[in-house]
């Protein structure tokens, strides 16, 4: 029904990257120091801010808040990008009404006056976990590459 891209996996963070953006979330989860500690919530409150992902998931439906707190808490890895593809007009209409009023209660919740490129951008960041998530439980899905090529563009 659906195909997502490729997985990053957490467990390929390097230390620096750990030292300079994540002293707080390691200290709120020691275990990350390890490679099979860093879990999509550590990562997500790493780089966008300590307990935000949290706040989001207690404004999801109560059908879907608590097997998304235990996907975040648990899985070290995320399809990335915020792509997917996916050929049933029926799982795409249930996706968005799953997706788009949750962001709508974030965006109460969170407004738009947010600081730093990691929390500007905090709706797409959200949206690009939770993808994965829902169509892993609501659909049968593949993970394919995803590619990107740059072209270069020729000089005038």
């Amino acid at each position: 029904d659906t195909i997502l891209g490729d997985e990053i996996l957490l467990s390929n963070i390097k230390l620096m990257k750990i030292i300079k953006y994540g002293k707080l979330s390691l200290l709120r989860n020691p275990k990350a120091i390890l490679k099979s500690g860093r879990t999509i919530k550590w990562h997500f409150d790493m780089f966008h801010g300590n307990g935000l992902i949290d706040q989001a998931a207690n404004l999801l439906e109560e059908s879907e808040k608590n097997d998304f707190v235990n996907y975040i808490n648990e899985k070290n890895s995320f399809n990335r990008g915020n792509m997917f593809i996916c050929r049933s007009k029926d799982i795409m209409n249930k996706f968005y009404n799953s997706l788009f009023p949750w962001l709508e209660r974030c965006e109460k919740k969170f407004g738009f006056n947010l600081k730093g490129y990691g929390q500007t951008r905090i709706y797409a960041y959200l949206a690009e976990r939770y993808i994965p998530y829902w169509f892993k439980k609501h659909s049968k899905h593949l993970v394919w590459p995803a590619l990107s090529f740059n072209i270069p563009r020729k000089k005038l």
